[in-house]
C-alpha cells in the first residue's frame, strides 16, 4: 500500500467504525445491494468450477496412469513363477541361486495370464489414446474458468473501490451537517467551505463508480451462461469420448476366457472365492498365535530330536514339547473372525506319539497333564504338569481339542497334553 493510500485508509477508519456501530448514518443503495448479492453467488459459482474442472483434468490423467501401473503390477502377479537353481563354482561350491529358464510351475493359468497381458495392452493403448485430449482440457476447460475467475476479481477488485468512495461520501456528508448545525464562527465558515468542496468531490466520485457498477453488473450476470457454455458442452464431449475409448478398449477382455459373461459380476466373485478358500486348509501358515507342528517320529521329515540334558534320569518335564495340533480354518469369514479357530468336532492326525490312548469316556471325569501349556488364543486353559483336570467335553480322537476347567476357569486344551 503506498503512502497516500495509507492516508486515506487512516481517514476513512472513524467513519467506518461509526457505522458499523450504528453511531453514523450509512448511505443505502437496495438496486446495487441486489447486484452485489448476485455478483457473490456467481463469483463463488465461478471458483467451485474452476476448481473441479482442474480437479477433472488432473482425476483422468491420474486414472491413465494408474490403470496402467496396475496392469503391470497384475502382469507380475500373473506371470509363471520361475524355480531358482543353484549356481556353483569348480569346486562345487553354492556362489549364488539363479533363475532357471527352463522350469517352470504349473500353478499360473495360461488363461488368466493372458488376460493380464491383454488388459496391460488395452490400458496403454487408452492411456495413449487419450493423452492428446488432456491438453485440450486444460485449453478449452480449465483456461476458460480460470479467466472467468480473473475477470470477476477485477470487478471486485471495482467494487471495493466503490466501498471506499462511499465511505468518503459519508464522512464528508456528516462534516457539512455538523458544520451547518452548530453556531458558526468565521473560522466555522472557512471549514464549511472547505468541506463542502470535498463532499461534492466525494459526490461526483462515488456517483459515477455507482452508477457504472449498476450499469455493468447485469450486463456481466447475463453473460454467464454464454461464457459457460462452451465449457460445459466441452466437459460433456471429453467425458463422453473418454468412456466411449474405455468401453472400446476393455470390452474385448470379455471375450477372454478368463471372464465368465454369464453371471454376474458379484455372484462370479463369491464363486471363486468360495473355490479358493478350500484350498486353504492345506496353508497352516495362516493360523495365528500356534506353534508349527514338529513330530517326534525320526521318520517323519519334520522330526526335531530332542536337546539332551546333562541328567538322563531326570525327571522334570522334556526340554521339547510337542505342540497341540489344530484344524485350519476352511473360509476367509472363519480367518477374519475373534472366534475360536480351533474346532472341538474336527479331527487333525499328527505325526508324534502320545503319551498313551485314551479311550472314549463319559464328560465329567478328570486327567492329568504330562506338560506344560500355556494359553497361546483367546479360550484356551492353562495348566502346569501334573495339574488334574476336569473334563467338561472330549472326543474319542485325544490329537482334538477338549474342553476342561481347572481352578475355577473353564477352557479348551490339547488333548495330547494329559493322560
Amino acid at each position: 500500500m503506498s503512502l497516500k493510500g495509507f492516508t486515506k485508509a487512516v481517514a476513512r477508519l472513524p467513519q467506518l467504525v461509526m457505522s458499523k456501530s450504528g453511531y453514523s448514518q450509512e448511505t443505502v443503495d437496495p438496486e446495487y445491494q441486489d447486484l452485489e448479492e448476485r455478483f457473490k453467488l456467481l463469483d463463488t459459482s465461478a471458483r467451485k468450477l474452476s476448481e473441479d474442472a482442474k480437479k477433472f483434468k488432473d482425476a483422468l490423467s491420474s486414472m491413465l496412469s494408474h490403470q496402467e501401473s496396475f496392469a503391470s503390477t497384475l502382469l507380475e502377479v500373473y506371470s509363471p513363477i520361475s524355480a531358482y537353481s543353484p549356481s556353483t563354482n569348480a569346486d562345487g561350491q553354492v556362489i549364488s541361486p539363479r533363475r532357471s529358464s527352463t522350469k517352470q510351475h504349473a500353478e499360473t493359468p495360461q488363461m488368466s495370464f493372458k488376460a493380464a497381458q491383454d488388459f496391460q495392452s488395452y490400458a496403454q493403448s487408452a492411456r495413449q489414446a487419450l493423452l492428446p485430449d488432456l491438453e485440450t482440457i486444460e485449453r478449452r476447460l480449465v483456461a476458460p474458468t480460470q479467466d472467468l475467475v480473473g475477470m470477476l476479481d477485477s470487478v471486485k477488485r471495482v467494487m471495493v473501490k466503490r466501498s471506499h468512495k462511499l465511505l468518503d461520501y459519508d464522512r464528508h456528508r456528516e462534516a457539512v451537517k455538523k458544520l451547518k448545525e452548530k453556531e458558526r464562527t468565521v473560522s466555522d465558515e472557512k471549514a464549511l467551505g472547505k468541506a463542502e468542496q470535498s463532499f461534492d468531490q466525494a459526490t461526483r466520485e462515488y456517483t459515477h463508480i455507482n452508477n457504472l457498477l449498476k450499469q455493468q453488473l447485469p450486463l456481466l450476470l447475463r453473460l454467464k451462461a454464454p461464457f459457460i457454455d462452451p465449457c460445459f458442452q466441452t466437459l460433456y464431449w471429453y467425458q463422453l469420448k473418454v468412456h466411449q475409448i474405455l468401453y472400446q478398449s476393455f470390452s474385448q477382455l470379455l471375450r477372454q476366457p478368463a471372464f465368465d459373461t454369464t453371471v454376474s459380476a458379484a455372484v462370479g466373485f463369491e464363486s471363486k472365492v468360495d473355490a479358493q478358500s478350500a484350498l486353504l486348509t492345506d496353508l497352516t501358515l495362516l493360523a495365528k498365535n500356534r506353534k508349527p507342528i514338529i513330530s517326534n517320529n525320526p521318520l517323519s521329515p519334520d522330526y526335531v530330536p530332542p536337546t539332551s540334558t546333562s541328567d538322563p534320569t531326570s525327571s522334570s518335564s522334556p526340554t521339547h514339547q510337542p505342540p497341540p495340533s489344530y484344524t485350519q480354518p476352511t473360509s476367509f469369514q472363519t480367518l477374519h473372525t475373534s472366534q475360536s479357530p480351533y474346532p472341538t468336532n474336527t479331527t487333525t492326525t499328527t505325526d508324534y506319539p502320545l503319551p498313551r490312548s485314551l479311550p472314549t469316556q463319559p464328560a465329567a471325569n478328570c486327567v492329568t497333564a504330562l506338560y506344560d501349556y500355556e494359553a497361546q488364543a483367546e479360550g484356551d486353559l492353562s495348566f502346569h504338569r501334573d495339574d488334574v483336570i476336569e473334563v467338561i467335553e472330549r472326543t474319542a480322537d485325544p490329537n482334538d481339542w477338549w474342553t476342561g476347567r481347572l481352578n475355577g476357569k473353564q477352557g479348551i486344551f490339547p488333548g495330547n497334553y494329559v493322560a
